[in-house]
């Protein structure tokens, strides 16, 4: 007969990476750089979610890696809720929906933010191909960057603003300033 533990931990795995995933998502959203929620990613998780909610789940361990995640989720649907009332309500507009001024001759084309970019590529390979269009854009000098080596590039910046500025999130963004193309990374805030 199967183990029914090893179907538990498997649903929270993908529980996991399906939260974690979902808040890639929602970060992309909020940054812009997709025009619409992640809805179906959510109702997956949802389902997930309201699957192990009333069932008995007899180890401890497994009963309180699923609890942790779903307060987490539920901390994370609190702060997208709350970020989407002000996008409603216009207090803020969406970051890529206008190229905002941001100085003399600097624009801003895109931002993310992120806490380790090995583990969060996926808004990192979004924003290297916004590097590569706006840098064909400008006609700068178009070497090929592979992603490897922006990831690198970005992973090495990140580690230095943290060590100088104590950080535990990086904000990059991507800025047009004299007709160049422009990395710039700041502490992240929030």
């Amino acid at each position: 007969m199967p183990d029914p533990t090893v179907g538990i931990e498997a649903d929270i795995e993908r529980l996991e990476a399906g939260i974690r995933q979902l808040k890639i998502q929602y970060d992309m959203f909020f940054a812009g750089a997709t025009p619409k929620q992640p809805v179906d990613l959510r109702a997956e998780v949802e389902r997930m979610i309201r699957r192990y909610s009333n069932a008995p789940i007899r180890k401890y361990a497994h009963r309180f890696h699923f609890n942790s995640l779903v307060g987490r989720f539920n901390v994370l649907s609190e702060l997208w809720a709350k970020s989407l009332r002000t996008l409603e309500e216009g207090e803020r507009s969406p970051a890529a929906a206008a190229v905002r001024p941001t100085g003399p001759d600097e624009r801003v084309l895109a931002q993310c933010r992120f806490h380790d970019p090995l583990h969060e590529q996926e808004v990192l390979k979004l924003l290297h191909a916004r590097y590569l269009a706006a840098r064909r854009k400008c006609g700068g000098e178009l070497g090929k960057i592979s992603f490897e080596s922006f990831l690198r590039g970005v992973a090495s910046q990140a580690e230095r603003l943290r060590q100088t500025s104590g950080c535990e999130q990086v904000e990059l963004r991507l800025v047009v300033y004299e007709g160049k193309v422009l990395l710039k990374a700041r502490p992240g805030r929030g």
